[in-house]
């Protein structure tokens, strides 16, 4: 087939497709994979991936259908914060979809259609991420030895430890479950009975200086309420479960879906390596720009690109490359670049550069404006 005419910026990429001009834009959940199939000059790809409904019906493999530009799931209206969330894990790369399909079960799983759609709110604060079962992540504040801040003698306490105060301790590893019905479902009533999981902002500022800050894991079928204060940043749940306390290095998790049962912090308390591999193993960054370019791709106008593209990839995923590691491309190595000219493309490209002569240490690259991916 013979090459698309297209035109790369770096908020969008513009493509003559069967004399038809389309712009697919950054936030356009397919814009790294027509980029990656112009790259590899796979131009009979690029039709396909120019059908947003198309991508999205094949990543979830036949489970949710596109109408109208709605999606649904075995016929139920998803809302929008699913689809976003969806459109997110395709937009970020990832092949597999079992995660977002395990949390739609789950969430139709919910008894009260109330709840479901009061979860919706509160999910779509921050975009709070989802774990390859579907289950959801969130954030606690606690008093410093664990125990909750307030008790209820009237909660019946099916899973904890309570203490004289009914109060419940919230140890790494504990289960915590309460009835239901032990759970208030009035979203009006702000301050009330249940268990409670928040936002980071929120169980951070519960937590405060004395407290500890914990990262909860709970089932969307057991999310009960959102109550309207707090800018919706509170669920009221009945089960959940303790999987870290992150009080000393309290930061938030970004991505849309992160791995059970790994270390999530080193002890630097940086984000593990494990936590911040990409999701596709098997498929690096690196491979983007190494595999399948055509003899006459591999210019410097072409490594400028790759160089341009392979550093916003990286960022985007919090992770800071090297001169090195751009030297390593197959494109800026068969166009012959030494490091200062790496240096000088980095530099006209708006990035910084704390140290360019460094081969060994991690050289700090970022915008000079804010960058959104």
């Amino acid at each position: 087939m013979k090459k698309v005419p297209y035109q790369l910026s770096e908020d969008s990429i513009t493509i003559v497709w069967e004399g038809k001009p389309y712009t697919i834009r950054k936030d356009n959940a397919n814009f790294n994979a027509v980029r990656k199939a112009l790259f590899e000059a796979r131009y009979e790809d690029v039709g396909d991936l120019l059908d947003l409904k198309k991508a999205v019906e094949d990543f979830v493999d036949g489970s949710v259908e596109v109408k109208d530009e709605v999606v649904y799931y075995h016929g139920t209206r998803l809302h929008g914060v699913v689809v976003d969330k969806l459109i997110d894990m395709m937009r970020q790369g990832m092949k597999d979809s079992s995660p977002i399909v395990n949390f739609i079960k789950k969430l139709m799983e919910n008894p009260s259609s109330n709840s479901v759609e009061q979860l919706y709110t509160f999910l779509g604060y921050k975009s709070l991420p989802i774990t390859p079962d579907g289950m959801n992540l969130g954030y606690k504040g606690v008093k410093g030895d664990f125990y909750s801040s307030t008790g209820n003698a009237d909660t019946i306490v099916l899973q904890g430890t309570t203490n004289e105060s009914h109060q419940i301790f919230n140890g790494v590893g504990e289960t915590i479950e309460v009835q239901r019905r032990c759970v208030d479902d009035n979203k009006d009533n702000h301050c009330s009975h249940g268990l409670h999981v928040g936002s980071y902002d929120y169980a951070n500022s519960w937590a405060g200086e004395d407290g500890r800050l914990l990262m909860v894991e709970f089932d969307p079928q057991d999310a009960v309420s959102v109550p309207t204060d707090c800018n919706f940043q509170k669920l009221r749940v009945s089960k959940y479960k303790v999987i870290a306390d992150i009080t000393d290095t309290r930061k938030e998790l970004q991505k849309a879906v992160y791995q059970a049962n790994k270390p999530i912090y080193d002890s630097d308390g940086d984000l593990s390596d494990e936590w911040e591999e990409d999701f596709d193993e098997d498929e690096g960054l690196e491979e983007l720009f190494d595999d399948g370019m055509d003899d006459d791709w591999d210019d410097t106008s072409t490594a400028r690109l790759a160089i341009r593209n392979y550093v916003e990839e990286k960022l985007a995923r919090g992770i800071q490359p090297s001169v090195k590691q751009i030297r390593s491309l197959q494109v800026v190595r068969n166009a012959g670049l030494n490091t200062s000219e790496v240096a000088d493309i980095l530099d006209s490209e708006g990035f910084i550069l704390d140290d360019a002569d460094s081969l060994t240490d991690k050289i700090v690259l970022d915008r000079d404006e804010d960058y959104a991916f």
